[in-house]
């Protein structure tokens, strides 16, 4: 039986949406990809019970007020309305033991969650950065990370590759529970998992736009992921 995994989904207040590039590497790694509406908590016990995995995606900044700061100048577009579901999806799923997966503003949902903090602006917050903001296309590759923990080794294979980047914040103070995982050479959090849990694992970069296009290292992780939503 192939693993059904729940992604989560972009909400623009008009409508929900999902970039294709997330279900077919889902889908190419062996599971079969259901997405999953805003939950609340009427709903969230009964939305992941017909689900073995969840894969919190890519989108919007977070609401600085989750993690106890005030807007920052360059903070782009915040739906409240999916921080609320993400946090809530991403805590019952963590309560119940379930592999989870974030990808880029996943690990910054995954983080707040265990009450971390976000860098809300990496241009003017941290020192001699690196260009996170990938201004080619989604497929190309970008910058290196350095693999930290023998969990991350063991999915990826190396200690070093390089990554695609499309993002202008990053973690800041790591959450309660979490270590770093993987790292850029400007010290920006490109990888976290969680010591107590099996697969609570996070990226920083899009691997969903790499694995389709034969990249080895996003093949492996969301391989990785599928797997262990089998078990």
């Amino acid at each position: 039986m192939k693993p059904v995994i729940g992604l989560t989904m972009y909400d623009t207040n008009k409508k929900l949406d999902i970039n294709n590039a997330y279900l077919h590497s889902i889908e190419l790694a062996g599971g079969i990809p259901i997405c999953i509406p805003n939950a609340t908590e009427d709903t969230v016990e009964e939305l992941l019970s017909r689900v073995d995995g969840l894969l919190l995606i890519g989108g919007e900044d977070i609401d600085p007020y989750l993690f106890g700061e005030e807007p920052h100048p360059k903070i782009g577009p915040v739906v409240r309305k999916r921080d609320d579901s993400d946090l809530l999806l991403m805590n019952y799923a963590f309560k119940k033991q379930m592999p989870i997966l974030g990808v880029c503003r996943g690990q910054q949902v995954m983080n707040v969650a265990f009450g971390g903090t976000i860098i809300q602006d990496i241009p003017s917050q941290v020192e001699s950065p690196l260009l996170h903001k990938q201004p080619s296309k989604r497929g190309e590759l970008a910058h290196s990370v350095e693999v930290l923990t023998p969990k991350f080794k063991e999915i990826f294979g190396d200690n070093t590759f390089r990554v695609n980047t499309f993002h202008h914040q990053s973690i800041g103070k790591l959450g309660e529970g979490l270590k770093l995982s993987a790292v850029a050479k400007d010290g920006v959090i490109e990888g976290i998992e969680h010591e107590a849990h099996p697969y609570c694992i996070s990226v920083q970069w899009h691997p969903e736009e790499l694995a389709p296009n034969g990249d080895v290292y996003a093949q492996r992780l969301f391989k990785s992921f599928v797997d262990a939503c089998k078990q």
